[in-house]
């Protein structure tokens, strides 16, 4: 069994300099998949829902590396049942994420960019900043650089959805991938990002120490802590 004291720090295949396009694909269609049964989309969802207040506005909401906008895609639906009117932003810095993304969104009002939050810069408002299964590939100045990129940037809040470091959840991760995976990097990537997630009290000590106040956070099923923080 892996030691889940500390967050590990392995390579995952998406973490390397280039990737390779047909499994690059087929891991985005599995992850879509995977979010959608153990509620990924649910949670990010829902920190979205607490920062909204007024159904006649429209929010501009930005993913931060959405990789094939899957994320977005849910929210574009929800938001027609919901009744919350949402302007929905996504960028990555894969090119063949974004590819992806903008070939999975025909009839949804997405708009898509390649690049790197250290140079992000929008030409257009951004009330709402979030990210699903991000997180946990950063580590130190990285981490704390691109969550007050999102702080700077929010006029409402930001919403973070990632993954709870747990036994559990690695152990249960290792099982449907095997069985049902057909992606290498899901297979390699899945298990790993578990072992590279967070504990509460690791994101408590980093939101605290980066001046996010009287944010909120959550465990969420399947193994995901929600966080969402409404700029004062």
């Amino acid at each position: 069994m892996p030691d889940f004291t500390s967050r590990s720090t392995k390579a995952e295949y998406l973490d390397q300099p280039t990737v390779n396009k047909k499994e690059l694909f087929l891991n985005l269609a599995e992850l879509d998949r995977i979010n959608q049964l153990l509620g990924g989309h649910t949670a990010t969802v829902k920190g979205v829902e607490r920062l909204l207040e007024d159904r006649s506005k429209v929010y501009h909401l930005v993913d931060f590396a959405c990789g094939g906008g899957d994320t977005l895609r849910h929210l574009a639906l929800w938001s027609k049942k919901s009744g919350y009117r949402l302007k929905l932003y996504g960028f990555d810095i894969l090119p063949e994420a974004i590819e992806y993304a903008k070939s999975n969104s025909k009839g949804y009002d997405i708009s898509y960019k390649v690049a790197d939050f250290n140079n992000y810069s929008p030409s257009h408002q951004v009330d709402i900043a979030c990210n699903a299964l991000v997180c946990h590939h950063f580590y130190g100045h990285t981490l704390d650089s691109f969550l007050l990129k999102m702080k700077e940037l929010a006029e409402v809040g930001i919403v973070i959805n990632d993954l709870h470091r747990h036994p559990m959840a690695y152990q249960s991760i290792q099982v449907l991938t095997r069985f049902f995976s057909k992606s290498l990097y899901v297979k390699h990537d899945a298990p790993l990002s578990v072992l590279k997630g967070f504990s509460k009290s690791e994101w408590q000590q980093t939101l605290d120490r980066l001046g996010f106040e009287q944010y909120h956070l959550e465990w969420v099923w399947a193994f995901r802590h929600l966080i969402y923080w409404r700029k004062p």
